[in-house]
């Protein structure tokens, strides 16, 4: 049997914190009676022991103007790049370490709904006793089309949303996570000032570092604190950018570092970096070098005024 890998990038949950608000998903023929569907919350973070049993619900609503039945389909994911995309995995295809999806049972596997209805979507995760300790990751699917309607091209139309499930197994959790990189624009004229901040994760289980940036002034000065936009990371030697942006009205005109102070996972372990930059104004910065070639002269002419009058004295 062919592996069956799809790819996505899932605009509603590419976070994998992921995403804040839910997404409407629309058909591709963009007419008046287009369909679109609603899938809250867009992820779940679940805890769990061997051998347990969790019961969840999402909520979904048919944003069309007509009656539609959905198909409910569970698939394992996996990071995809290091900006919080995911590819989804076939579950008889799926690795085994991370796997959730066959734990998960939808109540049921169509949904019907009228135009503007909503309805709730039970579901049950049924963790097994033999079950690894760490992640397992799973997304839960709503399908729209595939079911005679046609593009323009005569392919059927079929598109999905969908709402991811991280779960963590208790027991010998690995977590080990470090900083690949944190940088910053060697020189900015004013603020904002953004920081990039890429983490690897080599545990067996997703981590989101939390802490904040503290910023000072080439005297050792703070000048601000910047809370981390910490973001979910994927185990299994995933890589995930994150950025953070410093804010400021006021006028910055220094040499500065960003000092990284940040904890991840259940032990709150430490996380750390650092990164020096810029940040002064070009018309200051042109003033300031007029004034120190003016400061130069006067210096160069005075010494030159004590020289004569030292010359006439002898």
């Amino acid at each position: 049997m062919m592996k069956k890998t799809i790819s996505v990038m899932l605009g509603v949950i590419l976070s994998v914190a992921l995403v804040s608000a839910p997404k409407l998903l629309k058909a591709a023929d963009g007419g008046p009676e287009s369909r679109g569907i609603t899938v809250v919350p867009p992820n779940f973070e679940l805890y769990a022991n061997p051998g347990e049993g969790i019961t969840e619900k999402l909520r979904v609503k048919n944003e069309s103007s007509v009656q539609s039945t959905f198909q409910i389909v569970v698939e394992d994911f996996k990071a995809q790049g290091e900006d919080g995309g995911v590819e989804l995995v076939d579950k008889e295809q799926s690795n085994s370490t991370f796997s959730l999806a066959k734990w998960i049972e939808p109540d049921v596997k169509t949904l019907t709904l009228g135009p503007g209805e909503e309805k709730a979507l039970n579901f049950r995760v049924n963790v097994p006793k033999d079950a690894e300790p760490g992640g397992h990751y799973a997304s839960i699917l709503v399908s729209m089309g595939g079911d005679g309607n046609l593009n323009t091209s005569g392919a059927s139309v079929a598109s999905r949303i969908g709402s991811l499930v991280l779960l963590r197994v208790s027991g010998n959790v690995k977590e080990e996570t470090t900083v690949e990189s944190f940088t910053a624009p060697k020189y900015s004229e004013k603020a904002p000032v953004n920081f990039g901040l890429r983490v690897k994760n080599a545990g067996n289980n997703h981590v989101r570092p939390k802490g904040t940036i503290v910023i000072t002034d080439i005297f050792g000065r703070k000048v601000a604190e910047v809370p981390l936009n910490g973001l979910n990371v994927l185990p299994n030697n995933t890589i995930r950018k994150m950025d953070t942006e410093w804010k400021h009205d006021g006028l910055l005109a220094n040499r500065y570092t960003a000092t990284l102070v940040a904890t991840y996972g259940q032990q709150n372990k430490p996380l750390s970096a650092s990164v020096s930059f810029i940040v002064f104004p070009k018309p200051l910065a042109a003033a300031t070098a007029v004034g120190i070639v003016v400061l130069g002269l006067v210096v160069v002419k005075r010494d030159k005024v004590k020289k004569i009058l030292h010359n006439l004295t002898k």
